[in-house]
């Protein structure tokens, strides 16, 4: 298994990579994290996404799932339930409720719960989050957004009283944007529990181009803003950003004190994704120097999507390799059509319910399958290579249940696509033997 998971790196995407074509998006639907071990990358958890309609999302893109579900990963090839979030949209692809849930060893318990309202222009104008209670939902908090010309310009955090049975502001943030080119340069924290007291304060410069050069952060002593920390972006010709300079203010000097430093190379054409990342820390020995402490790489797909991201050590010999502790995550995609004429709610309601258990799974896989209206599936298996390791057709019907032998199957990950006559569902499982 060990093994296997070293050869993930760009095979399983390639599948979800092909005969690209107009109106095809491609979306994430799982990632896996991964550390070094000293001799191979052992997986830690493991993450699925699971969509309707035409909806997506990547690691630049909000995902708009139904369903995400953690793994923890307990050693060998097993793999634990961790968390759940369940979200429902409206008919305009607004995301309305936001669920979620832990395992608690033998169920999901509901934890949170968040609510989405929009204003007439399709904007969040009010997040309510809640807690379960054990028999009910419990409001929490609420933020309220408030809009001027179209612009955010002021998110208010309430608290709920218990007493009072309100929602009682307690913090609130001030943003302000350039009248010219639009783009936010001021973001202010206030403490409004007892009347607005400024808190920190995020100061923006762009270039002129519309880059973002600065983001400077203060804090209030009670009469004027004392800087704190600076990130300084740093961009080629091109457009590409190649090196971020993080420094905090020293009062005693009224410098900035260098800290951390990224630095972006090997671009991929014009997409400006970089294929590595040389995270550097400020040594202050012997007047200051750059020291190396990690390099990332990374890869990309088709779709110019992240599928992997590979971290190596700075040794004391003067060069990076794999050491302990090193990080991997791997990343997969499916295409889908971004232009599916089809209602959202119907396309949800198609498929009411996609059960896929045991996890892990050790001689036999169950899948259970419940359908608003009567259609035959293709139902197939696919191993992490992407290769197809079983594929069947279901009876035609509203509801099919399959008990699939896996005992053949080495150890490992696989996938299970479910391929309905409206929609489409990924869910990822474990062998155990």
């Amino acid at each position: 298994m060990k093994r296997k998971m070293l050869l993930l790196v760009l095979a399983f995407p390639v599948i979800y990579c092909q005969n690209v074509h107009a109106q095809t998006g491609s979306r994430l639907i799982g990632m896996t994290h991964l550390v070094n071990g000293g001799s191979s990358y052992t997986p830690v958890d493991s993450t699925d996404y699971v969509y309707s309609g035409n909806r997506g999302g990547d690691l630049k893109h909000t995902l708009k799932y139904d369903n995400s579900t953690v793994w923890d990963y307990l050693g060998d090839t097993a793999y634990s339930n961790a968390n759940m979030i369940q979200q429902t949209y409206d008919v305009n692809n607004n995301l309305l409720t936001s669920t979620s849930s832990f395992w608690s060893g033998t169920a999901w318990t509901l934890l949170t719960k968040n609510l989405y309202l929009y204003n007439t222009a399709g904007k969040d104008s009010l997040m309510i989050q809640q807690s379960w209670g054990g028999t009910s939902w419990v409001p929490v908090s609420q933020d309220a957004y408030y809009y001027v010309g179209g612009k955010l310009v002021e998110d208010q955090y309430q608290a709920w009283n218990g007493l009072t049975l309100t929602f009682t502001p307690t913090t609130q943030k001030n943003y302000y944007y350039d009248p010219v080119s639009g783009n936010k340069i001021n973001e202010t924290d206030l403490d409004v529990t007892s009347g607005p007291l400024n808190t920190t304060q995020y100061l923006y410069t762009y270039s002129g181009t519309n880059q973002l050069l600065t983001t400077t952060t203060s804090t209030w002593n009670g009469s004027a803003w004392v800087p704190s920390s600076m990130s300084t972006n740093t961009y080629d010709t091109t457009g590409n950003l190649t090196n971020v300079l993080n420094q905090t203010y020293s009062s005693s000097t009224s410098t900035w004190v260098n800290v951390n430093l990224n630095n972006y190379s090997g671009f991929i054409g014009s997409t400006n994704n970089p294929t590595m990342d040389t995270y550097q820390t400020w040594d202050t020995a012997a007047g200051g120097s750059w020291t190396n402490v990690r390099q990332y790489m990374y890869a990309y797909n088709s779709y110019n999507q992240m599928t992997n991201s590979t971290g190596v050590s700075w040794n004391i010999i003067g060069i990076f390799e794999p050491a302990l502790g090193d990080p991997m995550t791997n990343y997969y995609y499916e295409t889908y059509s971004t232009s599916s004429t089809a209602a959202v709610n119907t396309v949800k309601a198609e498929l009411d319910n996609a059960a896929v258990y045991p996890v892990p799974a050790n001689n036999s896989l169950h899948i259970n399958l419940n359908w608003s209206t009567p259609q035959t599936a293709t139902i197939a298996i696919y191993d992490m290579t992407g290769k197809v390791v079983n594929e069947w057709k279901s009876d035609y019907g509203t509801q099919y249940f399959s008990s699939v032998s896996v005992n053949v199957l080495p150890a490992g990950t696989y996938f299970v696509k479910i391929n309905g006559a409206n929609s489409q569902i990924v869910k990822q499982f474990v062998v155990a033997h």
